[in-house]
């Protein structure tokens, strides 16, 4: 599952309004630079990635979430997905 990790980390930094720096595990969503419409297309950008569905209040708490928060849903979402294929 770390490749997921890396692979939304990528995602994250890419980011036109990311504020640089090294992305830490703790760093909540809100304090990256991202306006709603990059949160938006960033959760898209996962939901294809990794062919999941996040929950849509992924997008209402983006206040209360942090990159480790994130990555665990998708690392959960696809374990779930795997599962039941």
């Amino acid at each position: 599952m770390a490749d997921a990790a890396d692979t939304i980390i990528k995602m994250i930094t890419s980011r036109k309004n990311y504020n640089g720096g090294t992305l830490q595990p703790s760093d909540p969503l809100d304090k990256l630079g991202l306006d709603s419409m990059e949160v938006v297309s960033l959760t898209f950008d996962i939901e294809e990635k990794f062919n999941i569905e996040l929950p849509f209040n992924a997008n209402l708490d983006i206040k209360s979430k942090t990159v480790a928060d994130l990555i665990e849903t998708v690392n959960q979402l696809v374990a779930a997905r795997t599962k039941s294929a």
